[in-house]
C-alpha cells in the first residue's frame, strides 16, 4: 500500500509540475455511464464468469480506480451527484422524478462556460431533459414521451432506447463537431431490469446470468464505439471516462436490484479513465476509496479549469488524493416510498458505517459482501463515524420543504414499470420508524406485485398485494396499488374500496385522492371528482396533472374561474395544444353562462 502511495505521488508531482508550465488543456471529454452496472461484474475488477474485454480495454493508457462509491442508488439523483458534485441531502434530488434544481452548476455548465460544445445521448426516460439535467447542455438527445393513458411498458421507446441507438446518435454528433474541444456524455440502460435478453438455458442463478448477458451486449456495442473512438482521432484527444450510477443487488441481503439498501452490492461502481496519448505514466490502479462526487472535480482539475466552489467532491489528481477522505452515501426510498426509515453510510478506509435504527459496522476490506456487522466489537469506531456523518450532514443541511418533482401519470407509470415508486413523501425522520432490514421480506413481495401488475398478470398482482396487506395492512403503496389491481381487472368497486381504506388511514396519501377523483371523471361524477382531486391538490401542491383533472371537474360543475386558474397553472406560460384548446373551451363557456 504505501508503495502504492509513493508511486501515485511521484506522479502527481509530474502533473503538478506540467500543470504549473500550462494554461489548461483542451481535450475533449468523453464521459460514459452504464447504468447499473456493479464493479465486480467486469473482468477488469476481478470477474471470470463473463469475458468483458471491451469494457476492460477502455483502461488502455489509463487508470482503474478500484473503490469508488454511489452517492445514491438512484438513476437520475446518482447522476445529479455525479454532475453537479454535490451530496442528495444537499442538492435535495433524492429520488427519481425530482427536478434538478434551476441554475445548478454542473460539470457541463462549467466546460460550456470554457468554450465547450457540450452534448448528450441518454438511455432512458429517467434523465429526461424535464428532469433538469440538461442544465448546461447544448444539445440533450432524449426522445422519450411519457405514456399517457394505461400501464407503461417497461420495454417502449417511452421509457427506454437501446444502447446501440444511444451510440449510433453520438457517433453521428462527433462526426460533426471535431473543431472545438468537446464533453459528450453518453448514458446506455440496458443492464437495468427487466432484462431483454435470456439468460442460457440450465443456468443456476437466472437472475445473474440475464443480468450478466446484458452486460456481454454493452461490451459488443461498447467495443464498436471504442473501435470508431479510435479511428476517428478522438480516442487519442480524449479523457474517456467509463463509470456506473449505481450496481444492482442481485438477491445479496435480500435484495434484488437497488436502491433500497446501501450495501456495497448496489454502491459499488467501476470508474476507469482513459488518458488523451501523450501523458505522463498515470498508475495503472488506485485502491484509495473515493466517490462519484469525485468525478468532476478531477476532470476539471485534470484540464487546469478552477472547481467551482459548490462542488463537494474532492480531485483524484489532486496532491492530496492519495489521503484518505469521507464518502457519504444513502437511501431514502424506503422513507418515501412505505415511511420506513431512511439508510445513510459513511466510508472512511476500510470501514464503512452504516445509520439505521439498528445500525452497522463493516471492515470492507476483510467482509466485502458485508456479511458481518462488527459494530458491537467496535463500538469506538462506529462513535466515530457517526460523528463523522452527522458533522457532514449538518454542513450541508437540506430544507424541509418537498422537492419539485414531476408527478405526471405518464412519468409515475414509467417509474412502476421499472419497479420504482415516485418520491415524494415527507422528509422528516420519523424516529420510530422501521428499519427497512426488517421489512425486506414485505418489500420484495411488494416487488414482485408491482411487476406482475406491469407484466398485466393481474390475477398475479393482485394476491401479490393482499399478502403484503396480511402482514401490514398499514402499508399505503400496496393499498393504492391494489386499488389499481382490481381496476385493470374490471373490479372497480374493489378499487374503491381499497383507495378509500387508503385515505381512511392518511387523508394526506394523494394517490389514492387522486386515484378516485379519476374515478370520478370517469364515472362523470363531476363532485365526486372535485372533492377527491382537490383533497389530491391539497396533500400535493402545484401537481400539474391534479390541477389538469381538478380543471374538468369544474368547468363540468360550472366554476369556470376556478377551471380557467387551475388549467393556467397546470399548462405553464407555453401552454401545449390540448392545453390551449381546453383553456378557449372553458372561456368560451365562461362567456356563454348566464
Amino acid at each position: 500500500m504505501f508503495g502504492a502511495r509513493a508511486a501515485m505521488a511521484a506522479w502527481l508531482g509530474v502533473a503538478l509540475a506540467q500543470a504549473q508550465t500550462q494554461n489548461g488543456r483542451e481535450a475533449a471529454v468523453i464521459l460514459i455511464s452504464i447504468d447499473t452496472l456493479r464493479a465486480d461484474h467486469l473482468g477488469a475488477y476481478g470477474y471470470r464468469k463473463i469475458s468483458t474485454s471491451n469494457l476492460d480495454s477502455f483502461a488502455e493508457q489509463g487508470t482503474i480506480f478500484s473503490d469508488v462509491s454511489s452517492q445514491i442508488p438512484l438513476t437520475l439523483p446518482s447522476h445529479t451527484s455525479l454532475f453537479t458534485s454535490t451530496y442528495p441531502f444537499k442538492n435535495e434530488v433524492e429520488e427519481n422524478a425530482e427536478i434538478v434544481p434551476a441554475g445548478a452548476v454542473t460539470l457541463s455548465s462549467v466546460l460550456r462556460s470554457h468554450g465547450y460544445q457540450t452534448a448528450a445521448f441518454i438511455g432512458s426516460n429517467l434523465l429526461d431533459r424535464r428532469f433538469g439535467l440538461d442544465q448546461g447542455f447544448d444539445f440533450y438527445d432524449s426522445p422519450f414521451e411519457a405514456p399517457t393513458n394505461g400501464l407503461a411498458n417497461p420495454y417502449s421507446a417511452s421509457v427506454r432506447r437501446d444502447g446501440a441507438l444511444v451510440l449510433r446518435a453520438a457517433r453521428s454528433w462527433l462526426n460533426t463537431h471535431s473543431g472545438k474541444p468537446a464533453l459528450v456524455f453518453i448514458h446506455l440502460f440496458d443492464l437495468h431490469a427487466p432484462y431483454k435478453l435470456a439468460p442460457r438455458k440450465g443456468s443456476s442463478e437466472p437472475e445473474t446470468a440475464g443480468y450478466d448477458a446484458e452486460i456481454g451486449y454493452v461490451d459488443r456495442i461498447l467495443g464498436d464505439f471504442k473501435r470508431f473512438l479510435a479511428q476517428s482521432g478522438w480516442w487519442d484527444k480524449s479523457l474517456v471516462v467509463l463509470l456506473s450510477d449505481h450496481g444492482e443487488s442481485l438477491g445479496e441481503h435480500g435484495e434484488t436490484s437497488h436502491g433500497y439498501f446501501i450495501y456495497q452490492s448496489t454502491l459499488h461502481v467501476p470508474l476507469i479513465v482513459h488518458w488523451p496519448a501523450g501523458e505522463p505514466k498515470h498508475p495503472e490502479r488506485v485502491s484509495q476509496p473515493a466517490g462519484l462526487i469525485d468525478v468532476a472535480p478531477t476532470i476539471l482539475d485534470w484540464l487546469h479549469i478552477p472547481i467551482p466552489a459548490s462542488f463537494e467532491g474532492e480531485s483524484l489528481v489532486s496532491s492530496s488524493a492519495h489521503e484518505p477522505h469521507a464518502i457519504a452515501s444513502e437511501s431514502v426510498y424506503a422513507r418515501d416510498a412505505f415511511r420506513w426509515a431512511p439508510l445513510f453510510s459513511l466510508r472512511l478506509g476500510q470501514w464503512k458505517y452504516i445509520e439505521a435504527p439498528r445500525s452497522e459496522l463493516y471492515d470492507v476490506a476483510k467482509d466485502p459482501r458485508e456479511q458481518s456487522n462488527i459494530l458491537a466489537a467496535n463500538s469506538a469506531e462506529a462513535a466515530s463515524l457517526r460523528g463523522e456523518l452527522s458533522r457532514l450532514r449538518a454542513r450541508y443541511q437540506q430544507s424541509q420543504a418537498a422537492p419539485a418533482q414531476d408527478t405526471s401519470h405518464g412519468t409515475r407509470e414509467a417509474l412502476k414499470s421499472l419497479g420504482y415508486l415516485a418520491g415524494g413523501g415527507p422528509k422528516a425522520v420519523n424516529r420510530s420508524a422501521p428499519d427497512p432490514k426488517d421489512r425486506i421480506e414485505e418489500y420484495q413481495l411488494f416487488d414482485r406485485a408491482l411487476d406482475a401488475l406491469y407484466s398485466r398478470r393481474l390475477e398475479a398482482a393482485i394476491h401479490g398485494f393482499q399478502q403484503v396487506l396480511a402482514k401490514d395492512r398499514n402499508n399505503l403503496p400496496a393499498l393504492g396499488n391494489l386499488g389499481d389491481a382490481y381496476l385493470r381487472a374490471g373490479q372497480p368497486d374493489a378499487a374503491v374500496r381499497e383507495w378509500t381504506a387508503a385515505l381512511a388511514l392518511d387523508s394526506g396519501y394523494s394517490p389514492a385522492a387522486q386515484a378516485l377523483g379519476e374515478h370520478g371523471l370517469a364515472e362523470k361524477n363531476w363532485a365526486k371528482a372535485q372533492q377527491y382531486l382537490d383533497q389530491a391538490l391539497a396533500a400535493a401542491p402545484g401537481d400539474h396533472t391534479v390541477e389538469f383533472e381538478l380543471a374538468i371537474a369544474e368547468e363540468n360543475l360550472g366554476m369556470f374561474d376556478k377551471a380557467l386558474e387551475h388549467v393556467k397553472a397546470a399548462c405553464g406560460p407555453n401552454p401545449p395544444s390540448s392545453c390551449q384548446n381546453e383553456l378557449r373551451e372553458i372561456e368560451a363557456k365562461r362567456k356563454a353562462a348566464p
